[in-house]
């Protein structure tokens, strides 16, 4: 069920939320903040929803107007929907439209409908702060996701975080590698017993923050050379390549549900069940997850000191 209202004050909205919270009944275990622009609000609120029936959730969505739109005279004026049902995901939604000068200040909006005594998250799934901490709705969070990967130009634009990251920061380029992290780890994990590591090749698509971020984590990591390469064509990480002493291991995405994992000892490739990562899945492991990523800032630190050396030599 879904209750619109138009040029509503922040009481009414309240009181029409008690009141659908009243009939949803249970607990929520966050507040999720969702920063988004019209285009990309049914997108973002489908991945939340999925998300909320492992973590019931507030799920507040503030809706950005488009550059020159809103009250022609400044008006302060917000319309809101209330989502309840199969409309919400496991919880309630409440969807903010602000214009004119309701639109300059969303953090003071969302305040009245924060829940007490539960952690607050803020995502933006497509456009990013230039320094999430700093943004309105960023400084009412402990956790603030971006999403790198839906920027035009991903390895840029986590590049562009790096300077400015604080504790409780997370991308989804991070999140989406979790599983190639997990096979890396425990595919090199005998090998580095017995041989030592010489170099490491990782490849895939040109500008993608994922493997650029698995590139700084090898790196750091095993100590030793790594060198990128660009796949044309592909999509994602493609491959991860590992030089050592007793040959070369190598893992490389077969399709989109599998990838293969060669070995010098072996006379066959093993296959191993890697699904690519759906924005409800991600978005699913930071929501469990709502503590800070030690090994994620080590490795945005070492991207950022790549990133500023690289800039000095220009």
């Amino acid at each position: 069920m879904i209750t619109t209202l138009t040029a509503a004050s922040t009481e009414r909205i309240v009181s029409e939320l008690l009141d659908a919270e009243g009939t949803m009944g249970g607990s929520r275990v966050l507040t999720l903040l969702i920063s988004t622009h019209a285009a990309d609000l049914e997108e973002a609120l489908t991945a939340a929803h999925g998300a909320s029936l492992d973590h019931p959730s507030r799920i507040i969505a503030v809706v950005h107007p488009e550059d020159g739109a809103g009250s022609d005279d400044g008006a302060d004026t917000l319309d809101a929907e209330i989502r309840v049902g199969h409309d919400a995901g496991a919880g309630e939604t409440l969807v903010l439209r602000p214009h004119g000068a309701a639109a300059a200040h969303p953090d003071t909006l969302v305040v009245p409908f924060l829940l007490p005594d539960v952690p607050v998250v803020t995502w933006w799934p497509t456009t990013m702060p230039a320094c999430a901490a700093q943004d309105p709705l960023g400084r009412l969070a402990s956790t603030r996701i971006t999403n790198a990967p839906a920027q035009a130009d991903p390895a840029a634009a986590l590049s562009a975080l790096a300077p400015s990251h604080a504790r409780g920061d997370i991308d989804l380029a991070w999140t989406r590698m979790t599983l190639w992290r997990a096979i890396v780890a425990a595919t090199l994990g005998p090998v580095l017993r017995e041989h030592e590591v010489r170099s490491v090749t990782v490849a895939g698509e040109r500008a993608n923050a994922s493997l650029s971020l698995m590139f700084h984590w090898l790196r750091l990591r095993l100590g030793v050379p790594v060198e990128r390469v660009d796949v044309e064509d592909f999509s994602g990480i493609a491959q991860v390549a590992v030089a050592t002493s007793g040959g070369t291991w190598s893992i490389e995405r077969a399709d989109q549900e599998r990838v293969r994992i060669s070995s010098p000892d072996a006379a066959q490739p093993q296959i191993v069940t890697m699904p690519r990562r759906e924005p409800i899945t991600t978005l699913n492991e930071e929501l469990r997850r709502l503590s800070p990523d030690v090994v994620y800032e080590e490795v945005l630190a070492a991207l950022a000191a790549d990133h500023r050396a690289a800039h000095i030599e220009r």
